[in-house]
This record gives structure tokens, sequence and C-alpha cells, in this order.
């Protein structure tokens, strides 16, 4: 670890006042890599310091789609490496990532219900990791409990039964309070469930169907990234990057393109906004698509959280730019990306009126209240906790049938904003402070933000297999920090 005084940030100078908790220091998972990459020295860097963050400069990188090495119409495998790399972020310079196959984001898995996917996993870095398919219904041996560490050096198998609807999975590293430094380094990567079931509603393919990772980050003077431990926020970066670009452009055609947005941020919210407060169709969340789409002029979107969106780019002329936004955030982390409007082929895709059909499920026969809490200990630390607790592997804070439902209250008792995430199962949310949720949160979740005093009730599904899962904030910082619990479904 190498300590740094003095990064190229455009916030810097606020960075600096604040106290406390913040210790400002740049990670650097290949020292080798390091002191071999390019050439370029810090002053060179500082002499050209608002170049590399000007919004719009670079087009829209699209993660590559991972190759199998087997296929078959039951299975695909793959064979992934966590590896450190340098990558271009900055035009001009190599910033350090730990990324799966050295690449940041990871490759993007395309899978297809009912056929298996199995990723062997080999850690070729210097520390402990695992893997966690984020939303994906797995036996507990391959879900990437944080006490399921992969050594230095070591590989592992996962299997992946696919037996869930279509949806916009992640995979990302969930080793035991380390999650804040490996998701930052760059462990993370799409997982795209297709069901051929829904085929049959023409939405946008192909070119027309788009990941857009959004992620925050800061950077020292040589072009590595900035990490600020913040306990209480969590970590907030100046610069907004898409698919690991500084906020891209991209150009459209006079058409409809599907964007599957997932917030893989340590833990900064974003409220997207498309130019001009034009409307954007929601047709799916982090489960998969909602029962009918939802027009929606903002979408606030916490760590974690994927949203599916259509965009109708027939509504602006040939020509136009049209940036999304993130409405909320500081000066320097509003713009997003930008679409250019060009001139296309005739529509093929079309939305439509219906999508899922309503899951009839069990009516729930267990109630659980889990308040969250930061509690203060002796000597001058302090945690985020659940129900008065903290993580310990050795316990189990409720064992849940399975092919039950249970309706879960997760009640703020903080002045931080909490995304709850499940491992291994899906749920509805019922309620917010005992209203009906935005529409827009009424399909399948898997992360559900709980504001400050506010009192969210979801009814999880424990529905194909039973062990022990945790849950947990998805806040990187709340969860290493004792913000999760342990869960144990029995047959």
């Amino acid at each position: 670890m190498d300590w740094e005084h003095d990064g190229i940030t455009r916030r810097s100078a606020l960075y600096h006042s604040v106290g406390g908790l913040a210790l400002v220091c740049s990670f650097d998972f290949d020292k080798r890599a390091r002191a071999t990459r390019g050439k370029t020295t810090s002053a060179a860097l500082r002499s050209k310091a608002s170049g590399p963050f000007e919004p719009f400069q670079r087009d829209l990188p699209i993660p590559a789609v991972a190759r199998p090495v087997r296929s078959s119409k039951k299975l695909e495998e793959y064979v992934f490496e966590m590896k450190p790399s340098n990558v271009e972020i900055l035009p001009g310079y190599e910033t350090p990532i730990l990324g799966y196959n050295g690449t940041f984001p990871g490759p993007t898995v395309k899978a297809r219900r009912g056929r298996e996917v199995q990723i062997l996993q080999k850690n070729r870095s210097d520390r402990e990791l695992n893997v966690h398919l984020h939303g994906g219904v797995t036996m507990p041996q391959y879900d990437g409990h944080p006490h399921d560490a992969i050594p230095a050096g070591d590989e592992r198998l996962y299997k992946y039964p696919n037996v869930a609807h279509s949806a916009t999975l992640w995979y990302h590293d969930h080793a035991h309070g380390e999650t804040h430094l490996t998701l930052f380094a760059g462990l993370a990567g799409f997982y795209l469930l297709d069901d051929p079931d829904d085929k049959h509603f023409d939405l946008p393919q192909g070119d027309y169907d788009v990941p857009l990772m959004i992620t925050d980050r800061s950077f020292n003077k040589d072009g590595s990234f900035r990490y600020r431990f913040d306990l209480d926020r969590g970590f907030r970066g100046d610069t907004i990057l898409v698919n690991g670009a500084v906020a891209p452009r991209m150009k459209v055609e006079r058409r409809l393109y599907r964007f599957r947005i997932l917030n893989a941020s340590n833990a900064r919210p974003y409220n997207l906004k498309l130019g001009n407060g034009r409307e954007m169709i929601q047709i799916g969340s982090d489960g998969g698509l909602l029962p009918a789409p939802v027009k929606r002029k903002n979408i606030p979107m916490e760590p974690a959280e994927r949203v599916d969106i259509i965009v109708d780019f027939r509504q602006f002329g040939v020509g136009s730019k049209v940036i999304l936004r993130n409405d909320g955030g500081e000066p320097s982390t509003t713009a997003v990306m930008r679409f250019d409007v060009v001139r296309g082929k005739a529509e093929e895709a079309r939305v439509p009126k219906q999508l899922r059909e309503e899951d009839e499920l069990p009516a729930p026969n267990a109630h659980r209240s889990w308040p969250l809490t930061f509690q203060g200990l002796a000597g001058g630390s302090s945690v985020w906790q659940i129900a008065g607790g903290g993580f310990s592997e050795m316990r189990i804070d409720c064992r849940p049938r399975l092919g039950t439902t249970e309706l879960w209250t997760w009640r703020n008792l903080s002045n931080r904003t909490h995304p709850m995430h499940m491992h291994g199962y899906l749920f509805k949310v019922v309620s917010v402070n005992g209203e009906p949720p935005h529409p827009g949160n009424r399909g399948w979740k898997d992360t559900v933000a709980v504001y400050p005093n506010e009192e969210v009730v979801v009814m999880p599904y424990f529905d194909y297999f039973a062990g022990r899962y945790v849950f947990h904030c998805h806040a990187a910082e709340h969860g290493d920090m004792n913000m999760m619990g342990q869960m144990e479904v029995v047959a």
C-alpha cells in the first residue's frame, strides 16, 4: 500500500476538508506492474489534469462476451483468471486493476435458462478471493459465501443451474471484509440470463441491447485508482465511469434501444435522468422483467441494483446529443454519458403492453424484523449492525423453511441509506412506509433501498435450494464492517 497526499481529483479541496474516519490511500495489487507500466510522469499528468476527466471524449466500450471452452445443449464451460493488469481509463495513462481475465469490467457471460454454466475461476492474485453471482439462484456451495475463499494461486469450479427467469445479473468478489477493496479494484462483470420463452416480446436485440455498468472512482497523480475509506457514507469517487470509461459517448440510431443498467459502485447512489426530461420505459429490475412497462422520467439506483430500460430515440432528431445525467450528484458526478443520434435502419423491436405474469406464491408463514443501526464500540471503533449484532459465521440469524415465503421488515434507525441484499433468493417489495412500492419496484428484486428512518417490508420466496446464505447491506463498506446476517434455509 502506498500513501498519497495529493491525487488528481476535481474535488480534492473538498476531500481534504473532511476529517473523522477518512483515510486517503492508493491500493496497488501488483507493484511490479506499477513499476514497469507506461512512463508518463505525475508532473505531466498534473500539467493537463483537466483533460482526462472531460466527459464525452471516448466512445462507450462494450465488455467482451466470454467464450466457452466447451459447449453443449445442457452445459457451457468457461475458464476465468482473476488477475492484476493495467488498463487505459484516463487517455494515455495505465491504471492497475484486479479484474476477471485482467479486464474492467470483466467478460460478460451470456447464459440461457435451462442450460447450466460452469466457470473455473483461477485466483492469480496475491490475496484470497471468491465469486458471488449476484441475483443468481444457486446451491450454497457455489454462492460465494464471504468465508468460502479461493486461496491465492488456487482455483475453484462454480456451477450455475440457471433455473430462474431472464434477468440482468452480475458477478463480483465477496471475500470476507474485503469487498470494498476488491470491487473497487475492478472485480465485477455482467451475467445476462436469457429465457427463450421471452423471444416473442420482440425487445431490442444485438447491438441494440446494451449493458451499462456505472461506477465511480477517484485517481492518483499517476493514474492509479485512489481509494478513501469512509465507514459513514461509504466510498464516493469524483469521476463517473460507464463500462470503464469516463462519461463516454455512444452513437445511437433513431430506433428503440434496451439498456441494462447496473450500479456497481461501492456506495454511491444515482438518480438517472434523460436529457430534456424525456421519458425512459422501465421493463425490468433486479430479478427480471416487470409485469408491465413503466414510464419514468427519473430512476433512482442504489449500489447493486439493476434497471432494464427502453429508450425510444425516434423522439430525437438526427444530430441530437442526449445526455444521461445523475441528478443529485456533485458537479463532477453529474454527467453519466451522452447519446449521439444518427440515421439508422427500420425499427424491428417493440415495447409490449404486458411482460411477465404475476407469480402465485404461498402465503407468508413468518414475519421477521431487522433493525438497521450504527454502533460505537469500546476503544473507539464502530460498526454497522443488523438487529443489534454483527456478522458471525458461527451464528445463524434465522432458519426459513424451503418452499415458503416470509415477511421481512427492514427498519432503518440510522441516518444513512442501506441497500439491503439477499443471497440465493429473490423477493417482492410489499410496502415502503406502509405504502405500495413504486411500479418500477414491483417485480422480483434481490436488493432494495432502505432510506433513513424508513420501513420497508419484503416477501422473500425460498424456492429452490436449502443451505446457508448471507444477507447484508450492499454499501460495500457497511457490509464489510459487520452489516451482514446469515440464514440457513432448511428442507
